[in-house]
């Protein structure tokens, strides 16, 4: 049993083993349609509820907004059979955040030392960025009406926002284990509830 979720370059894999005793006992006592049916219904769910479980972990660890994460959190996809009984695709996308802009500069917004920029990105502290930024050309980073920007060359122009984490990047980092959780409790809880359903004969 797996559960996948897809980014833009990033794939986080959820360890649903903890349930496969459950899958495996559903197989046996359940007609191939029941068993497919109750795998497709329960994980329909848990595909339509990632973007809110997803949101809520990930608030909890970095400084932005549950609507930013379910807006970059897509729309599931469901695949039946193969090499697991189903698979749940929930890509996550969107740009990173700009620090002064999604992420807020925190005061001092500058040290004593030059370019020393700090903001909050991680909810638990303040994050001091680098002295010069590799990424985004290799020159310290400045801030300009309330946004950190960067020179991308030695040049006065052109500069460029510099830029923390988006959505894709967080449940692979701090909110990894919390995301991972809060999935596979959601499945084991809906799991139940169509198993029962289908042996009372509600559906």
């Amino acid at each position: 049993m797996r559960s996948f979720l897809g980014g833009v370059d990033v794939s986080v894999y959820v360890d649903m083993s903890d349930l496969q005793s459950k899958i495996e006992h559903l197989r046996l006592v359940l007609t191939k349609e029941q068993f497919e049916k109750v795998m497709y219904r329960t994980f329909g769910e848990v595909g339509r509820r990632a973007k809110t479980l997803i949101a809520k972990e990930v608030v909890q660890d970095y400084a932005v907004t549950q609507k930013w994460v379910k807006d970059n959190t897509g729309s599931y996809q469901l695949t039946m059979g193969g090499e697991f009984p189903v698979t749940c695709t929930i890509p996550l996308k969107g740009h990173k955040g700009s620090i002064g802009g999604r992420f807020a500069l925190s005061s001092p917004v500058r040290s004593r030392r030059e370019g020393r920029v700090r903001a909050r990105i991680v909810r638990a502290q303040v994050s001091t960025l680098p002295q010069r930024m590799e990424n985004q050309g290799g020159n310290p980073p400045f801030v300009a009406e309330g946004v950190a920007f960067t020179r991308k060359t030695k040049a006065r122009l052109p500069i460029v926002r510099v830029v923390g984490l988006g959505v894709p990047q967080m449940p692979l980092n701090r909110s990894a284990e919390k995301v991972q959780d809060a999935l596979l409790d959601y499945a084991g809880r809906r799991l139940d509830h169509h198993f029962q359903r289908m042996i009372r004969g509600n559906w």
